[in-house]
């Protein structure tokens, strides 16, 4: 059960604050759906061996009941950030709290 509410978990997403507006277009149809979040795109650092590498990984952590119901990272869904760009949705990964987590990939 969550700690949180809804209502708390709309603050923490809210664009007037920290947060970024985003349309979220899923590829089935059904129209596009616009919601805050919070958008990230850490430097993650990896190493094997002699062999190091740099990758940009970039999120959007939303509220799940914010999502299309029609939402499916493997159908080809985009998600447009406010004044960032256009991304593919390659994964959501729902924390069980309400919220859920877009991997994104290359910018559409």
């Amino acid at each position: 059960m969550p700690v949180e509410s809804a209502a708390d978990r709309a603050v923490f997403v809210s664009a007037a604050d920290f947060g970024a507006l985003a349309t979220y277009a899923p590829a089935a149809g059904g129209g596009a759906t616009t919601l805050p979040g919070i958008f990230d795109r850490p430097t993650i650092a990896a190493a094997l061996n002699d062999a190091a590498s740099l990758d940009a990984r970039p999120t959007f952590l939303c509220r799940q009941a914010d999502l299309p119901a029609t939402a499916d990272a493997d159908a080809g869904d985009q998600l447009t950030v406010t004044g960032v760009g256009a991304f593919e949705v390659t994964s959501i990964e729902a924390d069980g709290q309400g919220m859920a987590l877009l991997r994104l990939g290359a910018i559409v």
